[in-house]
């Protein structure tokens, strides 16, 4: 039996492709750890490379080769093709801390819970620089707690997709799947997953390596704005879905809390953003009056910072500009 699944989505990643699957490459690993590649329509070495490690160490690697149907699209077939107890993803161009890992895959074998909640460090990709993203302090490891009494703003923006690792079952059950042809589809998934989770447990393991620092990044200003679209897809369906059922209120608050940022993110993505500012301006207006017809309670609720980003915008500010005025001010936190 294979304790853990690791999808792993791989667009064009040949020079980091390496050390990903290399943090993977151990011996302890063979019996207990599963991971998928899933080549996403590579246009360079990335299946080559992926199965020279397939040929090594065929007891751990697969290799799944798809058409390009994008991040949310390979993270799917990941899932179609896992057979782990639990399951987790890793991006091409990240890695993870093997002796933690192990560590991790030792403690899964006897969890219960539907989620398993780790850590992860940030590395700067020009500097090499390490910052440890250290959980609330308030959090007991090694703990089952109810998630909704670990769901509040303190803690809702440390269930990241880097660290999350999902009961099989809860995947399979509740055919979760995402948009394809689109980024940010990590919003989608922890709303969609989270949606059925009842218990979770925290693990003192600093297990995810996350690369920071590559300007083509899907959360690089200028990707956003290239990417408007596909933000703007994600939250539609991020509100489809919180809205497409009758959630028990803790939970329907927990998603609202998830959803308000990705709606004030996308209002700065247009307003701020975007190097056209007529046609960044006539976005941010339709994206707001779809809320206001739609979703009001979200237009309300995001109407002051909507607000706010339209005076910056005829203010002439820009992503530079706006990131001074957040140092400054604190605006946007």
């Amino acid at each position: 039996m294979k304790y853990l699944s690791v999808a792993i989505p791989c667009y064009n990643v040949e020079k980091y492709l390496n050390k990903c699957l290399d943090s993977f490459s151990d011996d302890r690993l063979r019996e207990d750890l599963e991971v998928l590649i899933v080549d996403d329509g590579s246009k360079d070495s990335t299946p080559v490379i992926a199965q020279e490690y397939v040929n090594r160490y065929p007891e751990i690697f697969k290799l799944i080769r798809k058409e390009n149907g994008g991040h949310g699209s390979a993270v799917n077939a990941g899932i179609a093709n896992a057979t782990g107890k639990f399951f987790r993803i890793v991006d091409g161009d990240d890695w993870v801390h093997t002796d933690n890992l192990i560590s991790l895959i030792n403690l899964l074998k006897s969890t219960e819970t539907d989620l398993v909640v780790d850590q992860k460090t940030k590395v700067d990709m020009t500097t090499g620089v390490k910052s440890f993203i250290k959980l609330p302090s308030k959090i007991i490891f090694n703990h089952e707690y109810a998630f909704l009494d670990v769901s509040d703003d303190e803690v809702c923006h440390f269930y990241a997709l880097h660290t999350l690792n999902v009961r099989m079952t809860i995947l399979k059950e509740h055919n979760i799947r995402l948009l394809e042809h689109a980024f940010y589809v990590d919003n989608e998934y922890l709303l969609k997953v989270v949606a059925y989770i009842r218990n979770v447990v925290f693990y003192d393991l600093d297990v995810y390596r996350y690369l920071v620092g590559n300007v083509n990044q899907s959360v690089s200003h200028q990707s956003y704005a290239k990417r408007y679209d596909q933000h703007e897809r994600v939250i539609k369906e991020c509100l489809r879905f919180s809205t497409a059922t009758k959630w028990p209120d803790g939970l329907a608050a927990y998603m609202k809390r998830r959803i308000l940022p990705l709606i004030r993110t996308h209002h700065i993505i247009s307003l701020i953003y975007q190097t056209n500012r007529k046609e960044g301006r006539e976005n941010a207006r339709q994206f707001f009056n779809f809320l206001k017809v739609n979703y009001p309670d979200y237009a309300n609720a995001t109407e002051k910072r909507y607000l706010i980003s339209v005076m910056l915008h005829h203010l002439g500010f820009n992503d530079e500009r706006l990131e001074t005025l957040k140092r400054i001010t604190g605006y946007g936190n």
